[in-house]
């Protein structure tokens, strides 16, 4: 794409496909006098060049593995946001007027509580550089600092349990560590506590996708990025919020994205099954309205499959998915575990090989990436595969002291691998594959859906072993099943099957027309300080209220829902504005006003208290602090005395009271709240905070 003729400035949309294993990004830039761009498949182009990637730069991923130093990171904390979840000092409620009690700084360790470790210490590893240390360094970074598959801690399903649990201690240690935050109640954990350890990775994802981009695609300041993010279908609205706020953070840090307020602007979130149908079928016009098909997305740690029904053709729409989504954690690095079991199994009557530091735990480990760089990605069970992998020291067959145990297929410093090893290797995952298809095959026909297309992408979907395994489930399913008609794999080349879904995320973005209804699938509201009224308001019934001292007056603290859970969101709407007031003693210095933004994704009753049951997973989602003090110095305001009671007694002091309405306002996937003073339809802005709602819809939503 050429520069614009007019001045030359660039806007990029930025697909990213933040995976298990592997994380990729694909963009398409456009000159900024376009208003409507249009791009095919082959006009979206990927991130390459990524450092340490072993293949001259022609990797089209990056390993979403990163390794932390004993060093804690300097983080950028948001301009006016509140950024961290409630702590265990939050005993003390939220006064009227009452400025920022929560603090956004992780904790940090004095020096001498630091650990230390080899020449590398003060470095963070990111991508390729994690698996080099691990496999080739012989680094003695400590492990449980390595970060893997962080993925899977937003991801609530019985499959990835096993990995969650492995990873939660590691994330633990970093927060003790004061190398990451620790968000919500310091003693619950929380999803969000892998928050940093997503956005510290994405600050190097960016900041080499930045590089990239100004080097050869024109890339200036005055460019506007916009992002959109590939989404796992069974993903919460939290879960997608976790990784906006991730995304927030790594913007925030490096300068690349547009941000709104502290906010990612203009955020686009789409399923990553639909955007890779985007991206597969984007050139074709194969699909008719009606059809359904299925997608098989085999990562490298989950293996998800799902089937849509085709409702429009050009643009390519999808109704939602026909049935539940099927998956399993049996993606193509589990293929490395299984590779390393089978060596160690075959070697473990080989004591001698332990020797001069080394064992054979860490002789196989060295052996993991040629496997991963070779064999997994060229090697077929079906074509009864052999190999030979060097382990110096060996003892061959034919040096053995004779045994009744029979050969082991040793060479003198060779250990040979014949198809029975491979299928060890393979079969066990191969056959989890075809239990989640034929799951989502079988739902689709319960519903009495023809599916005659599996479209197979993901990283393990270029394995050779993994294609012939499903050709050849495919056949025996339609055979046993008696079907009138074949079902067809189809796949794409490597380098494709890698990026379709950040491509297609690209693609779908760029045409937002015919997208799901704008449904709330969550809740916003502001906290609200509220006069005590147990008789009208059914909320406040069962909450102690609090005496001010200033007013003298009851209160409750409750949240005050504007943005309600099932409701339609008009695209360009304001909410009625919350008269909102504030009161401060005389002697205060500054009149500043706190507001805060919660959301919700099961609350939708409002004036219920903070800690009542019904808004149990309310979370803070923005903050804005207004100094309103500029009314007291100007003589706008002047002190009042408080109401007196029924007897004449005034129960408050001498104090200011601040008035202004609070607006929110929709606009597109972006929620806009302010402070207007004077309170009327005519007042003037005082300060602005803006948050994503993206999350807040089924993803494709425009």
């Amino acid at each position: 794409m050429g520069l614009d003729h007019d001045n030359g400035v660039k806007q990029f949309v930025i697909g990213l496909d933040y995976g298990t294993t592997f994380t990729s990004i694909s963009y398409y830039s456009y000159p900024e006098s376009e208003d409507n761009p249009r791009a095919l498949p082959s006009d979206v182009k990927s991130i390459i060049n990524w450092p340490g990637d072993g293949m001259s730069g022609m990797r089209r991923q990056i390993p979403t593995e990163s390794w932390y130093s004993a060093v804690p990171k300097i983080r950028v904390s948001p301009p006016d946001q509140f950024e961290l979840g409630e702590s265990d000092d939050e005993d003390d409620d939220m006064g009227i007027g009452s400025a920022a009690k929560h603090g956004t700084l992780g904790r940090h360790p004095s020096s001498d509580g630091f650990e230390q470790d080899g020449d590398e210490s003060e470095k963070y590893l990111w991508g390729y550089e994690v698996p080099y240390q691990r496999y080739r360094a012989n680094t003695d970074r400590a492990e449980t600092r390595r970060i893997e598959r962080p993925k899977l801690m937003l991801v609530h399903d019985s499959h990835t349990k096993d990995d969650r649990e492995r990873l939660r201690p590691k994330l633990e240690h970093l927060i003790e560590r004061g190398l990451i935050r620790k968000y919500g109640k310091r003693r619950i954990p929380t999803s969000r506590d892998v928050q940093d350890a997503i956005s510290d990775f994405l600050v190097e994802v960016f900041l080499h996708t930045k590089k990239q981009l100004i080097e050869n695609e024109g890339l200036t300041e005055a460019s506007k990025v916009s992002f959109v993010l590939a989404v796992p279908v069974i993903w919460s609205p939290t879960s997608s919020r976790i990784l906006q706020y991730a995304v927030e953070a790594a913007i925030r840090t490096t300068g690349f994205g547009t941000l709104g307020h502290g906010s990612v602007d203009n955020l686009f979130i789409i399923t990553e099954p639909e955007a890779a149908a985007t991206y597969l079928l984007g050139s074709s016009h194969d699909m008719i309205a009606g059809e359904t098909f299925v997608v098989l997305d085999c990562g490298g740690g989950t293996v998800d499959c799902v089937a849509y029904t085709v409702t429009n053709s050009y643009p390519l729409r999808l109704k939602a998915e026909v049935g539940r989504p099927t998956g399993d954690n049996c993606g193509a690095s589990y293929l490395n575990d299984n590779f390393e079991k089978r060596l160690l199994a075959r070697l473990a009557d080989e004591g001698y090989l332990d020797r001069k530091g080394e064992t054979r735990k860490s002789i196989v480990r060295h052996l993991v990436p040629n496997f991963e760089d070779f064999d997994k990605r060229t090697k077929d069970i079906a074509k009864m595969p052999r190999n030979r992998v060097h382990i110096s020291g060996l003892v061959g067959d034919e040096d053995r002291v004779a045994t009744g145990d029979g050969p082991k297929r040793f060479s003198n410093n060779y250990l040979n691998l014949n198809s029975d090893d491979y299928n060890e290797i393979f079969l066990p995952l191969l056959h989890r594959v075809g239990i989640v298809l034929r799951g989502q095959l079988e739902l689709a026909m319960s519903k009495r859906k023809v599916v005659k297309k599996v479209f197979l992408i993901g990283g393990f979907g270029a394995a050779p072993s993994l294609r012939s395994f499903l050709a050849s489930f495919l056949k025996n399913f339609a055979r046993e099943l008696k079907l009138p008609y074949e079902v067809r794999l189809i796949t794409t080349n490597d380098q494709e099957s890698v990026t379709a879904v950040a491509s297609g995320a690209v693609l779908r973005t760029l045409n937002k027309q015919q997208g799901p209804t704008r449904k709330a699938y969550s809740s916003f509201g502001f906290l609200r300080i509220e006069p005590f009224s147990p008789d009208k308001i059914e909320g406040h019934r069962l909450t102690k209220p609090l005496r001010d001292e200033v007013d003298g007056e009851e209160y409750v603290t409750v949240i005050d829902y504007f943005m309600v859970k099932g409701t339609i969101i008009r695209s360009m709407h304001a909410f009625p504005p919350f008269k909102t007031y504030h009161t401060f003693e005389v002697g205060n210095p500054l009149l500043l006003c706190e507001e805060v933004l919660y959301v919700s994704d099961f609350a939708t009753e409002s004036h219920f208290a903070l800690d009542h049951p019904k808004n149990k997973d309310a979370q803070v989602a923005g903050k804005i602090i207004v100094d309103m003090t500029f009314l007291r110095d100007e003589g706008k305001i002047l002190p009042v005395l408080p109401v007196p009671d029924k007897d004449g007694v005034h129960q408050g002091k001498l104090h200011y009271k601040v008035e202004y309405d609070l607006v929110a306002v929709v606009e597109g996937r972006n929620l806009r709240y302010e402070a207007r003073y004077p309170a009327n339809e005519n007042g003037r802005v005082q300060k602005t905070g803006q948050f994503s709602i993206a999350a807040a819809f089924l993803p494709g939503t425009s």
